[in-house]
């Protein structure tokens, strides 16, 4: 046997060897990569091993602002400043989707957290809130399950105040609810039932309480009546419209009676009585891509009786978040008459800078025992302009002024506010 037969040979047992051993071996699993899921819009994927796809978005937002209000504790906190707050806002978003025979089933969240501090003029009673507590709050939560939609989300009555990014007098409430949704050829019908409680309802008293005033006593409230709001709407070509009517229990009226309790001071018992109400509103909107892409204009209006908070004088960056009311909730309680309109308009420069303009006027006429000598005039100038630089990133300048002439415990005030802030989406 010469040297190359022994070489071969040697070799030939190897790769025999080799073979059985890699026989012995375990065959790794294919790996399950993520995969894109293209039936709901862009960023979403596939749940690894189910038919659900997954979106995860959020933001990180800075902003500050400047001015000055006639009301509230701004003033009396920091008499020689009208630098209000800085803050800082995160929102983590969560979108599942699948399709199913009953149509597609969805579930969304938004969960956001803000720092702050107190006493600022532009204040929400969140910001209050995370001032001292700098927790988590729920911005908005639903599942949807074709025409089906519940959860926490934007009420069916608001059709939108405006393209700045603080909006002019109107309904800006996010409830508890469930809504049906139908479409067809451009029309859409919808109702819902929500919980007034999210748009300031106080609950009832079945007792009789102690008033904060010495020697005055309570009793009645509002009824556990849900809101019922039922809209049309129409979109063709250029043109869009939204019609939404709505019937709430929310207003209070108060009746004053002597009164003295069993071995107690005798004083002045009031007693608060629901007081039904309605509202009706609607915007029309119209793309003005003709004249420069990207363009829009809006008109809206709203009037109520006893709905202070379906008209913009309670609520959100309504009249009573200028000020005049002692509080948002008794602005949203009090019963009368009230009515809103606005316009806005917003034109694109260049695909990353637009402008946009928006002014509102709102009224509010009292009736009853309670709020009979209450009115008011208010209006509402807007101006906004955005900049995205680069994908991802929104710089936004707001300001505007506005102004409230009351009557009866309505005060007299104005307040101006210039808001900056930048956004980090994805």
């Amino acid at each position: 046997m010469n040297f190359k037969t022994l070489l071969l040979g040697s070799a030939a047992a190897m790769i025999v060897a080799g073979g059985a051993q890699a026989a012995d071996l375990t065959v790794a699993e294919p790996v399950d990569y993520v995969k894109v899921c293209d039936a709901f819009g862009a960023g979403f994927y596939y749940s690894p091993g189910t038919d659900t796809c997954i979106k995860v978005g959020g933001y990180v937002k800075f902003g500050t602002s400047v001015g000055h209000s006639d009301y509230g504790p701004y003033i009396g906190a920091y008499p020689n400043s009208d630098w209000s707050n800085f803050y800082t806002e995160v929102s983590i978003q969560l979108t599942a989707s699948s399709v199913t025979e009953f149509g597609n089933l969805t579930g969304f969240l938004d969960v956001r957290a803000q720092t702050g501090n107190s006493a600022g003029f532009t204040e929400s009673l969140t910001q209050a809130a995370n001032a001292v507590t700098k927790s988590a709050y729920l911005d908005s939560a639903y599942l949807q399950l074709g025409p089906l939609k519940a959860g926490y989300f934007t009420s069916l009555f608001d059709f939108g105040r405006g393209y700045t990014d603080t909006g002019v007098f109107g309904s800006d409430s996010t409830v508890d609810q469930i809504q049906l949704n139908y479409a067809v050829n451009g029309f859409g019908l919808a109702i819902a039932v929500e919980d007034q409680r999210d748009r300031g309802s106080p609950g009832n008293v079945d007792y009789i309480g102690t008033g904060t005033t010495a020697n005055t006593y309570y009793t009645g409230g509002a009824d556990n009546v849900p809101n019922v709001i039922g809209a049309v709407s129409y979109a063709s070509g250029i043109f869009s419209t939204k019609i939404a009517a709505a019937y709430t229990d929310l207003a209070l009226d108060r009746t004053a009676t002597p009164y003295t309790p069993p071995g107690g001071v005798p004083g002045t018992l009031l007693t608060y009585t629901a007081q039904s109400g309605w509202a009706i509103g609607g915007n029309v909107e119209f793309a003005l891509d003709s004249f420069s892409a990207g363009d829009k204009f809006t008109v809206f209006g709203a009037y109520g009786d006893n709905a202070n908070s379906f008209t913009g004088i309670a609520g959100g960056t309504s009249v009573a978040g200028v000020g005049g009311y002692g509080s948002n909730q008794l602005a949203a309680i009090a019963p009368g008459t009230s009515w809103s309109a606005g316009a806005s308009y917003k034109h694109v420069w260049t695909p990353s800078v637009w402008s946009a303009i928006s002014g509102g006027y709102a009224e509010y006429d009292g009736d009853g025992t309670w709020r009979g000598a209450d009115s008011l005039n208010a209006w509402r100038l807007q101006a906004s302009t955005g900049w995205t630089p680069v994908k991802g990133l929104d710089i936004m300048l707001d300001g505007g002024y506005s102004s409230v002439d009351g009557d009866g415990s309505i005060a007299d005030g104005d307040a101006w506010a210039v808001n900056l802030w930048l956004k980090r989406s994805w």
